[in-house]
C-alpha cells in the first residue's frame, strides 16, 4: 500500500489530544468516500497510553496515578491492548485507510504490514522478528520483538464502519524510564511484567537514530506529499478529548 498523505501534526504539551486527533482522523477517513491513504508521524511527550481493558478495571486509578508519578501523562487509547509508553525518542506511526471489509480484513493487514516494519528494522541493523515475547507489555500476537527476547514494538488496530487505523510507536533510544514506568503501572493493574522485555531499538543497534527510523518508514510506505491538520479536524479532536482522558 502507498500512503498518499503524510501527516505530522501532533500536541507535545498535550498526550490526550494527540489521541483525540488519531479518533478524529479515522472518522473523516471513515465518512469520506475518496478519502487518501493517510499515515501521521510524530515524536510525542511522554505517554502513559492505557488501553480500554485497563480503564475498566478496578485497579486503573492507581495504575494512572503510578504513571503520573513517573512524569508520564495517562491516555486512554481507541485501540484495545494493554499499557504501553512512550516519549519523546519514540517514533508513533498511524496508518489510516477506507475500508469496506470490517473485521475480515484485520488478520489479512497485520499479516501484510507487519513484516514490512521488520524489513525496514533488519535494514537498520536491528534483529527484528515477528512474535510474543513471554512477560511482555501489552502482549500480543504481532508483536515486532528483538533477537526472540525483548519487545520492541506492538502492532495495533482500530476499525469503524468505512476505515480502518493501523497502529505502533517504536522506542528509538533512552527505553529506561520506560520500563520504570511501565513495571509501577502493571504491578498497580496486578497484571504480569518483566522489565527486562522492554527494549529501545539502540539496545539493539546503538547507531540507529530518531531521524533514521524516521526516513526509513517514509521510504518504505512511499508518500506523496504532507500537509497539516485542517481546522474543522482539529475542532473534531477537541470535541473528542474527553473521551481520552484517564
Amino acid at each position: 500500500m502507498t500512503i498518499e498523505q503524510l501527516l505530522t501534526t501532533h500536541f507535545p504539551d498535550d498526550p490526550v489530544l494527540d489521541a483525540a486527533l488519531a479518533t478524529a482522523l479515522l472518522r473523516r477517513t471513515a465518512r469520506e468516500p475518496n478519502a487518501p491513504a493517510l499515515i501521521r508521524i510524530y515524536s510525542p511527550a511522554r505517554t502513559l497510553s492505557f488501553g480500554r481493558l485497563d480503564a475498566v478495571r478496578p485497579q486503573f486509578p492507581a495504575a494512572a496515578a503510578a504513571a503520573r508519578r513517573h512524569g508520564f501523562t495517562p491516555v486512554v487509547r481507541g485501540a484495545g491492548g494493554r499499557a504501553a509508553a512512550y516519549h519523546e525518542q519514540t517514533l508513533v506511526v498511524e496508518m489510516f485507510s477506507r475500508d469496506t471489509e470490517g473485521m475480515v480484513g484485520a488478520r489479512p493487514r497485520f499479516q501484510r504490514i507487519t513484516p514490512r516494519l521488520v524489513d525496514v528494522l533488519r535494514k537498520l541493523g536491528v534483529d527484528a522478528r515477528i512474535g510474543p515475547v513471554p512477560g511482555e507489555y501489552c502482549p500480543g500476537d504481532w508483536t515486532v520483538n528483538g533477537a526472540g527476547r525483548v519487545k520492541l514494538a506492538g502492532t495495533a488496530q482500530r476499525i469503524v464502519a468505512g476505515a480502518w487505523l493501523f497502529g505502533f510507536e517504536l522506542v528509538v533510544s533512552d527505553s529506561d524510564p520506560v520500563r520504570a514506568v511501565l513495571t509501577d503501572v502493571n504491578a498497580a493493574l496486578e497484571l504480569e511484567f518483566d522489565p527486562g522485555t522492554a527494549a529501545s531499538l539502540t539496545d539493539m543497534n546503538p547507531a540507529v537514530t530518531l531521524d533514521q527510523v524516521r526516513a526509513a518508514v517514509l521510504a518504505e510506505v512511499g508518500v506523496v506529499r504532507e500537509l497539516i491538520a485542517d481546522h474543522d479536524v482539529l475542532a473534531e479532536a477537541a470535541t473528542l478529548r474527553d473521551a481520552h482522558v484517564a
